[in-house]
Order: C-alpha cells, then sequence, then structure tokens
C-alpha cells in the first residue's frame, strides 16, 4: 500500500483537486495531512476528500516526520497540496 503523506499549512483552496485526483487513485492507498495548524477550512477540506487529518507542529520537516510516523504503508509518497497527479 502507498501512504501519501501531505504536509499543509492554510490550503484548503488547493488541497481539494489533488485529493480528488488521488480518489481516482485504483491502487491501495491511504491519505495523510499534516497539518501545521491551518487557520483556514484545511483540516475539514482534507477530512471531506477522505483524508486522516494529524496535528503537526508547523515547519515542513515535522509535518513530514508526523505524516510519516502515521503511515502504514510499505512506500511513503510525499506531495505538496498544490501537486498535479496525471496518469
Amino acid at each position: 500500500m502507498i501512504s501519501v503523506v501531505i504536509p499543509c499549512l492554510n490550503e484548503a483552496e488547493a488541497l481539494p483537486g489533488l485529493l480528488l485526483a488521488l480518489a481516482r487513485e485504483s491502487d491501495a492507498h491511504e491519505v495523510i495531512v499534516a497539518d501545521g495548524g491551518s487557520t483556514d477550512a484545511t483540516a475539514e477540506a482534507a477530512r471531506a476528500g477522505g483524508a486522516r487529518v494529524m496535528a503537526a507542529p508547523r515547519g515542513r520537516g515535522a509535518q513530514l516526520a508526523v505524516g510519516a510516523a502515521a503511515a502504514t504503508g510499505d512506500v511513503l509518497w510525499f506531495l505538496h497540496a498544490d501537486s498535479k497527479v496525471a496518469y
């Protein structure tokens, strides 16, 4: 299984598009959003898109570490919220 880890901080606008693209993926995967203290609707958007939300300290490295620690997959795939997934 692939664990997709997305570090976020105030990414409520960008995140839904990525989560929609990932939902179309047929391989087994989980999506973990490591939220660094967003003040917008990032967490709500992540949950609505099927992601598990982990609270993390602010800072990309710390967020990646929290997301990786929560992952259960065999492969870690780190993406930014504004990434585009093409097939």
